[in-house]
């Protein structure tokens, strides 16, 4: 069945960033699942601050994203709910920058792994997420078609996790066996993030090309209170390329017109390992029809902007979509 994801987000052209926020973390620990060396400690670890930065990243938007291997079948769904835009600082030739959004995900993995007993393991690990996160910075024109924006974001989210261990024999401290386990436990992720954006816009008659490059460099520290193989700090990169093409339609609604657009874009998880979440790539190409409203609330920030989108997501044994409402 669809599961529909409603994303309201400022698809603006650029920015240099700086984003921080803390969640409160329940993964399972690798102490607590015995004979079972094909999950690491470094596996665990991993795994949490893949998911985590894959949900709350600055740049990404809205998605359903299904991984189906031999050994892994999962579906991750990110949303996110936000507004940014530039606004006008007097006597600069350069703009404020300030966005706001709630982000969140989900993640239903289930992998199969051989216990070191020889036993056929199932482990479902279900993560959820949800975070605030505001951002606030400066817009730099280079030229009349290039821009460069610096800014910084800060943010809080809560993430939670149960991780059920299905087929493998654990005594617990009663001294009962059980072959079904449902493991929680809680940590808090601290994470800053550097970002790099720039972006090109040019219109050729009534269409307009927009392209745009995002590099990301995430630190991420985990702590947990009971849980000290959580308890690290690393180092993550991410970079993000969107091409867009937009024109004119002939459909007006209250004197405003609206325009169709085309876009595609790719994301690369330049540090993370297959393994984490199952790809460190997509590809997505989209297309959607945005209402023109070009309105200045409050005579501070422009509001170009809203409309629909769709965009199918892939790589190597993915599939997904994006279907959501914008603003710019």
């Amino acid at each position: 069945m669809l599961r529909f994801v409603d994303h309201f987000v400022a698809r603006l052209p650029i920015s240099v960033g700086l984003f921080s926020f803390i969640v409160s973390v329940h993964v399972h620990a690798a102490s607590q699942i015995p004979n079972l060396s094909a999950i690491s400690d470094s596996d665990i670890r991993s795994s949490a601050i893949a998911f985590v930065n894959t949900s709350t990243s600055p740049g990404l938007e809205g998605a359903t994203i299904q991984v189906d291997t031999d050994e892994r079948n999962s579906e991750q769904l990110r949303s996110s709910l936000g507004f940014g835009a530039e606004f006008t600082i007097k006597k600069h030739i350069f703009n404020g920058y300030w966005s706001l959004a709630v982000v969140g995900g989900t993640l239903d993995d289930r992998i199969d792994v051989t216990a070191d007993t020889g036993e056929q393991v199932v482990l479902d690990i279900s993560r959820n997420v949800i975070g605030l996160s505001g951002s606030l910075g400066l817009s730099f024109p280079v030229d009349q078609y290039f821009k460069l924006r610096p800014f910084i974001s800060l943010g809080v989210a809560d993430l939670r996790t149960t991780t059920e261990v299905d087929g493998l024999p654990i005594t617990d401290a009663s001294g009962e066996t059980k072959t079904l386990t449902v493991l929680d436990t809680s940590a808090y992720i601290g994470s800053t993030t550097a970002s790099l954006d720039a972006a090109y816009s040019r219109w050729f008659n009534d269409n307009r090309l927009e392209m745009s490059a995002q590099y990301n460099l995430i630190n991420t520290e985990l702590i947990s209170g009971d849980n000290s193989v959580l308890n690290t700090t690393a180092w993550s990169q991410t970079a993000m390329l969107k091409a867009r093409y937009s024109g004119a339609t002939s459909l007006v609604t209250d004197g405003r017109p609206w325009r169709w657009q085309a876009y595609a874009s790719h994301t690369n998880f330049l540090s993370f390992d297959k393994a984490s979440l199952g790809y460190t790539g997509l590809f997505e190409i989209g297309a959607g029809m945005e209402w023109h409203m070009n309105i200045k609330p409050l005579d501070w920030f422009g509001w170009q902007s809203i409309g629909l989108s769709f965009g199918v997501i892939t790589s190597r044994n993915v599939e997904g979509y994006n279907f959501g409402l914008t603003a710019r």
